[in-house]
């Protein structure tokens, strides 16, 4: 399994594993398949591109084909820039189990330490996803405001 940032060449399988987590775990999301991408689909390519000590995905890849995917984003304001997120963590049903999401996570998180002034990375889990829930808690996130964040 590679565990990697993603970038300009990883935009179709981004997006075609976006739309089947949306599809897959309705539950899971905010967003549904009929949503509109954030992104026009033309601009995805340049979305994917990882912002020095900012935004970035991940993606796990078993050859050419991405079996999980998960991004970050840093807040922008001069009140919020010590906060992140994590979001969109999603992990093909034929590649759970074998620590893919954990891997990524890892990943994301290492990189996130390294950000100067970054303080707080929060992610939301719906209640029914008890094995993200245990994840999330293995990795030190624990629930706050009815977020679960990590320090």
């Amino acid at each position: 399994m590679d565990i990697r940032l993603l970038d300009r060449q990883d935009a179709a399988e981004f997006v075609r594993l976006r739309l089947e987590a949306l599809a897959r775990e309705p539950h899971a999301f905010a967003r549904t398949p009929e949503d509109p991408l954030p992104w026009p689909p033309e601009s995805v390519a340049s979305q994917l591109c990882p912002v020095p000590e900012g935004n970035f995905l991940v993606g796990a890849f078993a050859g050419p084909r991405m079996t999980g995917q998960a991004g970050f984003f840093r807040l922008e304001g001069a009140k919020e820039r010590h906060k992140g997120r994590i979001w969109g963590v999603y992990v093909t049903e034929a590649a759970r189990g074998q620590g893919v999401a954990k891997a990524m996570l890892a990943r994301m998180l290492a990189r996130v330490r390294t950000y100067p002034g970054l303080e707080q990375v929060s992610l939301s889990v719906a209640a029914t996803q008890v094995a993200a829930r245990n994840l999330y808690d293995a990795l030190g996130f624990r629930v706050y405001g009815g977020t679960s964040d990590v320090r």
